[in-house]
């Protein structure tokens, strides 16, 4: 007769390697799944590896491909985890001293940038339609943000980042103020401009027009500047003046097919 142990969750679990093994918790049960999943399909590699069909289609096997995607998958698997570790537990528990020595560890292992790699890395795929949870996957790449953050707290990447994924959410507010907190670490010309258009996207458009002036007394042939002033006063319905900003910008480099659209309008009026 097998024996069942349980814990807090009475999570079920059978003795016997060979038994599938199952749990109460649905999403400690996905997890389980995803690594069974894991194991046949690297069995069932390792057999394709073997076999005399692939390594005479070898030479057209997309191994980095491979090799990115089966990374990608570990990464989720243990991304899963992790997000239940952080739910089980409290940091708020943990003495401030261990939190200090567990920063100056992580700091010197660099696990701020590894988390900002991995945002970024989701980010992409949710880019490339590789994952198609929006919300989930930008509302993770926060979280990632925030260890590094927490980490780190000058880790200008990882407030930028978050910044640029929570004007995605159209959290503007939020967004200006992890801008503000990449400004205090780096005086970056590229926050700046990611300043005025959540400002121009929050309608916030005289705040906008104030920053992109700003960009130009550091830049006084800035593109991105002149293109951001000219949809401001388009947002403004002052046509006259988005011609104008569109004619600047385009004097710098060809506008791209949605500005000239909107450029168009201004011409008419």
């Amino acid at each position: 007769m097998k024996k069942e142990s349980f814990d807090e969750e009475e999570i079920k679990v059978n003795k016997r390697r060979t038994d599938k093994v199952y749990f109460e918790s649905a999403f400690i049960q996905s997890i389980s799944d995803k690594i069974d999943f894991l194991r046949e399909e690297s069995k069932e590699i390792l057999k394709e590896l073997d076999s005399t069909e692939f390594k005479q289609q070898l030479d057209d096997f997309d191994l980095e491909e491979f090799s990115e995607d089966t990374i990608n998958l570990i990464d989720d698997i243990f991304d899963d985890i992790s997000r239940f570790k952080d739910d089980v537990i409290d940091t708020e528990d943990i003495p401030e001293d261990v939190k200090k020595h567990y920063r100056t560890t992580q700091m010197y292992l660099d696990r701020d940038d590894d988390y900002v790699r991995r945002a970024k890395r989701k980010l992409e795929r949710l880019e490339a339609h590789k994952l198609s949870d929006s919300y989930e996957t930008r509302f993770r790449a926060i979280e990632l943000c925030d260890k590094a953050i927490m980490v780190n707290e000058n880790n200008f990447d990882a407030h930028f980042l978050k910044a640029q994924t929570l004007v995605e959410l159209k959290k503007y507010d939020e967004a200006i103020e992890e801008f503000i907190a990449s400004l205090s670490i780096k005086d970056d010309i590229e926050v700046w401009l990611a300043i005025a258009r959540a400002n121009r996207l929050n309608g916030d458009l005289d705040d906008a027009i104030n920053v992109y002036d700003k960009v130009l007394s550091k830049n006084k042939n800035s593109f991105e500047a002149f293109k951001g002033k000219a949809y401001t006063y388009f947002d403004l319905k002052d046509y006259k003046k988005a011609n104008y900003f569109f004619n600047k910008a385009n004097s710098i480099q060809p506008l791209d097919e949605a500005s000239e659209k909107i450029w168009s309008v201004c011409k008419e009026d």
